[in-house]
């Protein structure tokens, strides 16, 4: 896994409505995730931009249970309107 100081640059992404999802879930959660769920993360950031918005909009499931598990979080937090704060 690479190291915590990476994850907010590997957040900039080429949809800037991704950018400021992962952003800003960043500053709100990541230091409360599990070592797993920040592994989850991690890998989460590897995929492409529009399979990430596909599995957040529900259009797909995600890959695996980990990865679901995290899109929920991501979709939980994004409802929850704090991500405009």
């Amino acid at each position: 896994m690479r190291t915590d100081s990476n994850i907010l640059w590997r957040c900039r992404r080429g949809i800037r409505e991704m950018d400021l999802l992962l952003r800003q879930f960043v500053d709100h959660h990541y230091d409360t995730l599990t070592d797993e769920q920040k592994a989850d993360f991690d890998r989460l950031l590897d995929e492409a931009d529009l399979d990430i918005m596909d599995w957040i909009m529900g259009r797909r499931p995600a890959p695996s249970k980990e990865l679901q598990d995290l899109i929920t979080l991501l979709r939980n937090f994004n409802s929850s309107g704090k991500q405009s704060g």
